[in-house]
């Protein structure tokens, strides 16, 4: 492949609008890759591990963590532990195994469908814990314990200690999270061959409303850098559509 083709494989300046359930995002990429094409390079590097690789894979999914985040109706922040009486500390796979498990034989005993968003976090001594977001527990499977915070007594007696409190701020709650993803994670994450992220099937995503050539050139940006450009709309913005074309 020469340097024309990767040329072409790209386009310039794009802006592409989505829909994020209770607001709309305006991104206009400085380069995007064309749909259907790979990059040899790309193909060479599956496999492999570098700090551009692992760069882009975080800031990837600290977008994709914040869309799950943003575009589901959260109850609640989580902080899981592992008893190491009850749990090899360690073991990040089984703990994420039998969590899944436990929380389907949860809904056949209970009734209830639980969702969740959960981003593994490594301790010094490569323990883990995961910090995260739940919806669907009902409140009256909570209490509160000596902290002040909610605790899940039927979670404490299967794996450990677990902190939880009801998120307040939707928009502030979905940035934060995002901040667990980081490179310390995935370096740990790389030596496990095992996910940054886990989370339920069928959660929302953003959809895209429309894709082309922004023609307004005084759009009051929230954030930019070499890359992109954004903009958060209300949900029933219009003004800034009809400039895409």
């Amino acid at each position: 492949m020469n340097y024309n083709d990767c040329i072409n494989l790209y386009s310039s300046d794009v802006a592409v609008l989505k829909d994020y359930v209770i607001k709309r995002k305006l991104t206009l990429h400085r380069s995007m890759r064309k749909s259907g094409f790979e990059l040899e390079i790309e193909k060479r590097m599956r496999g492999t591990a570098n700090d551009e690789k692992i760069e882009t894979s975080i800031i990837r999914t600290r977008s994709t963590i914040h869309e799950l985040a943003y575009c589901n109706q959260w109850e609640l922040f989580i902080t899981l532990t592992l008893d190491p009486l009850l749990y090899d500390r360690h073991d990040l796979r089984k703990w994420h195994k039998d969590l899944t498990q436990w929380l389907r034989d949860y809904k056949k005993a209970y009734g209830t469908k639980i969702k969740f968003l959960l981003i593994p976090e490594q301790h010094k001594d490569g323990a883990w814990h995961i910090h995260g977001l739940l919806m669907g527990l009902p409140s009256d499977h909570l209490q509160k314990n000596h902290n002040g915070y909610l605790d899940w007594l039927p979670y404490r007696q299967k794996f450990g200690y677990c902190s939880i409190d009801q998120i307040k701020n939707h928009e502030a709650v979905s940035k934060y999270i995002t901040k667990y993803i980081s490179k310390d994670l995935a370096d740990g994450i790389k030596d496990l061959n095992a996910h940054m992220y886990y989370c339920s099937r069928g959660l929302q995503r953003a959809q895209e409303i429309k894709r082309g050539t922004l023609s307004a050139n005084n759009v009051p940006w929230d954030y930019e850098n070499d890359y992109v450009k954004c903009k958060w709309l209300q949900a029933s913005a219009e003004d800034l559509v009809s400039t895409i074309v």
